[in-house]
């Protein structure tokens, strides 16, 4: 479990279990019971020799056939065994599973919601500032699955001996991008958050307390504007495509509740079965080789519209625990575990040059942004990874190709939530003092809240229940 899910990310945990939209808690629950089988069959195999043994020896002793089985009394040392048994259980639970801070954050959240002076001074509402678009550039986001900074070797400040992101170091180094990168504060570090937190400028924080019923998530977030909102009112054609399932978390529903970019994900890519091959597919969706050619064709048929246009699309082949083996980088299907991430790692930095390479060399290049990013840092165990120091901290990556801007200071403190306006920034909009919702851009000089308030107060304002955050989840703008 500990290899395969979050668990020490609260939040990501709660809203899966939660909140079963399309069958998010479902499918976690099938990882865990495949993750768990080889450890099933051994409890099987050690429960039914205890069954076994206890009646040999109640035999022996019954026949007198050993004098051990008439000295001891098995009782007793069933007993024992079965205490210990349970005393090492609750130490392994408790070490691995923060199941008190899973009963701390279900206890807050029924907890009636108070008002928020944090929200109160510092979120800035999209809808009251007037965001102007002298000119429209076309937008590329990328978000890159579990990418960060420490992937690099340390010579260019990475933690690893070598290399495993040799293109991408060369876009950091020769184009625009914000070190140390992005920080990992309450309410983000899982896809959905991070995709809320860096187009809406909030975290993702449902109330544990409110359970799903069962019933289709039917609004996402509808009191909030985010960025697809922001495009579509100001005349932009929007795709959003993901590889796996578009459904995944509420993807779909928080896209229906955001101005309804047309969306695409791995059931809309299955019905067409002539274009994608079954070695193309994994468990989590459309392999990234066959969901770039995807997205290409994509940009291809918005760029034939007079309209200005903006494609956001997920990679998903360095998802945790071992990645996705894609052949078309001649990784070996048969290589272990222990050896995966690290090679499907590189051959993703190799996509995405590729891909870059290609927009390239198209005509709408040069009056296209492209802004790619982490979704947010690995969740991997560092052994698999080969992480030199496991104590480190880990930073989502990012780079801005074609901005319009240019910034004072690359070296910043930020979160996720900051990436909401600076997008809007790289493409040329005017935003009002760079703030939008709770991010800031880092192409202004305005502070974000992490250089402001440092991230153990941000943790504990966006963890508390507030009238101004319940706002967000069950009101309309």
């Amino acid at each position: 479990m500990t290899a395969t899910f979050p668990l020490e990310n609260t939040d990501a945990v709660m809203f899966t279990l939660t909140q079963n939209v399309d069958g998010s808690r479902d499918f976690a629950i099938s990882l865990v019971l495949d993750a768990l089988k080889d450890s099933l069959v051994l409890s099987l195999f050690i429960v039914l020799l205890a069954i076994v043994l206890s009646f040999f020896f109640a035999y022996c002793r019954k026949k007198n056939f050993l004098k051990i089985c008439s000295q001891l009394s098995f009782r007793k040392v069933l007993v024992v065994l079965n205490v210990v048994s349970v005393i090492v259980l609750a130490k392994v639970v408790c070490s691995d599973i923060p199941v008190i801070d899973y009963y701390v954050k279900w206890k807050d959240s029924l907890v009636p919601p108070g008002h928020s002076d944090f929200y109160i001074k510092e979120y800035v509402n999209p809808d009251s500032v007037h965001i102007a678009f002298k000119e429209k550039k076309n937008l590329i986001l990328v978000f890159l699955e579990s990418m960060e900074y420490n992937f690099q070797d340390s010579a260019n400040g990475g933690n690893l001996s070598e290399n495993f992101i040799p293109e991408i170091t060369e876009y950091i180094k020769k184009e625009q991008s914000f070190i140390p990168g992005g920080t990992q504060v309450a309410g983000m570090g899982w896809t959905m958050a991070d995709a809320v937190a860096k187009t809406c400028g909030i975290p993702l924080m449902f109330p544990p307390s409110f359970i799903s019923s069962g019933k289709p998530l039917e609004e996402f977030l509808p009191g909030t504007a985010c960025l697809t909102d922001i495009l579509i009112s100001n005349g932009y054609n929007v795709v959003v495509s993901k590889g796996a399932n578009i459904k995944f978390s509420g993807m779909d529903v928080f896209l229906k509740s955001h101005s309804s970019p047309q969306a695409f994900g791995f059931m809309e890519y299955l019905k067409d079965k002539s274009r994608i091959k079954e070695s193309a597919i994994s468990k989590w969706g459309v392999k990234d080789s066959v969901h770039y050619e995807l997205v290409k064709e994509h940009i291809n048929r918005m760029t034939k519209q007079e309209k200005p246009w903006a494609i956001w699309f997920f990679t998903v082949n360095t998802h945790t625990p071992f990645g996705i083996v894609d052949s078309t980088c001649g990784i070996p299907e048969n290589l272990p575990e222990s050896e995966q991430l690290p090679a499907i790692t590189r051959c993703s930095s190799h996509q995405l040059d590729n891909f870059i390479k290609w927009a390239k060399l198209q005509d709408w290049f040069d009056n296209t942004v492209i802004a790619v990013m982490g979704d947010h840092a690995t969740m991997a165990a560092p052994e698999l990874v080969g992480f030199r120091n496991e104590n480190i901290t880990h930073y989502w990556l990012d780079f801005f190709i074609n901005s319009v801007r240019m910034a004072e200071n690359y070296q910043r403190r930020f979160t996720s939530l900051d990436m909401f306006p600076t997008v809007l920034d790289a493409m040329g909009a005017e935003i009002p003092n760079g703030a939008l919702g709770l991010g800031r851009s880092l192409y202004s000089s305005a502070p974000t809240l992490l250089e402001k308030y440092g991230k153990d107060s941000i943790d504990k304002a966006l963890d508390t229940r507030s009238v101004e955050y319940d706002y967000f989840l069950f009101f309309h703008r």
